[in-house]
């Protein structure tokens, strides 16, 4: 079967969205799949692809391909042009799934793939005609593009079963082939029980949705340190408890580095807001992550996370959505309760469920 993964991650970096999309390509080529994935090069990108920073490995079954070097003032167009270029050069070949993550895109290019004889499966994170609305922005065009993209799909797969109930109930599925999948994490990233440091800490960006400032007044009412890796130490100055407990903030650590400060973590926390982002369409990478670990994990009751928790027994301390005070006491019994069992979903696991989800005879490839 062959794969193309419509996104353009950008390389280097190491964005969830990158993970996600890199990790899954390479799983579906250890599983026999011909995936490809085209890139766009950020600042400082290596003349090749630099897979070992993102903790891959070079597969035979496995392109994955870089815009070329392009001077600056061309380099926008350029890209756009190498791009199509890509796409076009792929769907010459024998039919296959194109996998579209990136909507905006698939409205451009979908035609012609379909043209061509293969089939689209939409990878959809939220219903953002829905989050528009809720922001008070405009959702028509969104609510455009979203329908746009339904028109052409032959099938959805969603990052949760959330995600997949709103597309349901915005009535752009009908009675297209559907699958809630959820993420994964790289089992080779486990490490083995180590002391701790005596840190809690939360990985990832810290974007207003992800609710920082609970983050910090609950570390000033349990009174323990806490680390933000990932985040800006700019990010707390505006913050008025910011210097109410010992809050440390260290830069995104390179990819090969994170298991190890996970796995010296007294306590992981994942922050999520009680919004129609938390509630409905989150699947954060992270959390799989952290089950890889053996440290407590503390994380908000929202259905987006209480879902997969309840569905695969996951051990994890809850606490009350936006009460700083409940995740105080969360925090405080996942610090006295220690290690908890690990569990493992890999990307094979992942890449299996999604091979088998294309399998299907409606999609009319091999």
């Amino acid at each position: 079967m062959r794969v193309l993964h419509l996104y353009r991650p950008t390389l280097p970096g190491q964005r969830a969205q990158t993970l996600q999309v890199l990790h899954t390509a390479a799983a579906m080529a250890r599983l026999g799949a011909e995936a490809t994935v085209l890139c766009d090069r950020g600042p400082g990108a290596a003349l090749d692809v630099d897979l070992a920073a993102l903790g891959l490995a070079p597969h035979p079954r496995l392109q994955v391909r870089l815009c070329p070097a392009l001077p600056p003032i061309f380099r926008r167009a350029a890209a756009g042009l190498w791009f199509r270029s890509a796409v076009k050069a792929w769907s010459e070949g024998p039919p296959g799934v194109v996998y579209a993550r990136d909507l905006a895109r698939l409205g451009d290019l979908g035609p012609g793939l379909r043209a061509r004889g293969h089939r689209v499966v939409l990878e959809v994170h939220a219903l953002d005609a829905a989050l528009d609305a809720e922001a008070g922005r405009d959702p028509g065009p969104s609510a455009r593009r979203e329908a746009a993209a339904a028109r052409l799909a032959d099938g959805v797969v969603a990052n949760c079963t959330g995600t997949l109930q709103a597309w349901r109930e915005a009535g752009l599925v009908g009675a297209l082939p559907a699958l809630a999948c959820d993420n994964a994490a790289d089992p080779s990233r486990a490490r083995p029980t180590t002391p701790t440091d005596g840190w809690a800490r939360c990985f990832g960006s810290f974007l207003p949705m992800k609710g920082l400032e609970l983050l910090l007044a609950a570390a000033a009412l349990v009174g323990r340190p806490l680390e933000l890796v990932g985040g800006e130490a700019g990010a707390l100055s505006a913050l008025p408890v910011a210097g109410a407990a010992r809050v440390a903030v260290r830069p995104p650590l390179p990819y090969a580095q994170v298991p190890e400060a996970m796995a010296a973590s007294e306590v992981l926390l994942l922050p999520l807001r009680d919004n129609r982002f938390g509630r409905c369409f989150a699947s954060p990478l992270k959390l799989w992550d952290y089950l890889l670990t053996d440290r407590p994990i503390v994380a908000p009751a929202l259905p987006t996370l209480q879902e997969p928790a309840d569905r695969l027994r996951l051990p994890i301390h809850w606490h009350r959505p936006e009460d700083p005070a409940d995740l105080a006491r969360a925090w405080a019994e996942a610090e006295a309760a220690g290690p908890r069992p690990r569990f493992v979903r890999s990307w094979d696991q992942r890449a299996e469920e999604l091979l088998q989800f294309f399998d299907n005879p409606i999609f009319g490839v091999a």
